[in-house]
């Protein structure tokens, strides 16, 4: 469906027994309530608070649900301090301004083929490295309130086939030690939608198969906002959808 589509739907589903009530809403009140069921689909989508405990990317339905949000993208990454126990941090640019939930993130890592460790300025990334080999590997997001402990442990700390990071600042950390530095980090992630919008015509971005549900879910939030009694039977039927 596009913008006026989606509309007419939801007009037609709160006004379906000619109550008249969808005559009182304004195209602005629609486009706010569209907003609202479109974030409440993603955050359903994406967690596990769901009739069916499922995640994204736990059965194909959600991946197809959100397959349009997913964006990846190439950040810059600078080296940025030394840390505890010899370790070294490398900072992300700022995370984008669309970003909303973490899929993944992958990383590059570059070291000497002997894994001798690096000069100052090689870590620095100031002098490229010889003899240097490189490695594509995912990025282990830990909490901050974790990260020096795990750094000091010999069995659980950064290591070239799966350095640690953390989230901070609005930017991605990512923790080395002298054997390899950072080379470059992609970040997969969903984003946040365009706010659909009747004036502007700016139409959904979600999937085509996913408009009538959160039509259907618009519908519901105003049938309870007008206390029809129809909001009751509406709920049930909006159970019904993985």
């Amino acid at each position: 469906m596009n913008i006026e589509q989606m509309h007419l739907a939801v007009q037609q589903g709160v006004d379906k027994i000619n109550s008249f009530q969808a005559d009182t809403l304004l195209s602005e009140e629609i486009d706010f309530e569209l907003n609202k069921a479109i974030d409440k689909f993603i955050n359903l989508k994406y967690g596990k608070n769901n009739v069916y405990g499922k995640g994204f990317e736990e059965s194909q339905k959600r991946i197809d649900d959100l397959k349009e949000l997913v964006v990846t993208e190439k950040l810059e990454i600078k080296y940025d301090d030394v840390s505890v126990n010899n370790s070294f941090v490398y900072a992300s640019d700022t995370l984008p301004t669309d970003y909303r939930y973490l899929i993944k993130t992958l990383v590059t890592t570059a070291y000497e083929r002997s894994c001798t460790p690096l000069s100052k300025r090689e870590q620095q990334l100031q002098d490229p490295i010889t003899n240097q080999v490189r490695k594509l590997g995912s990025l282990k997001i830990v909490q901050q309130d974790d990260i020096h402990t795990l750094l000091n442990d010999p069995f659980n700390t950064t290591k070239k086939s799966k350095p640690l990071g953390i989230f901070e600042d609005g930017k991605i950390h990512v923790y080395t030690n002298d054997i390899f530095i950072i080379a470059n980090l992609k970040l997969t992630y969903i984003k946040n939608p365009s706010k659909v919008s009747l004036s502007l015509e700016v139409d959904c971005e979600l999937s085509e198969h996913t408009h009538q549900e959160i039509v259907d879910m618009a519908i519901s939030s105003i049938l309870e906002g007008i206390s029809d009694p129809r909001y009751k039977t509406q709920q049930v039927e909006l159970g019904k959808n993985e």
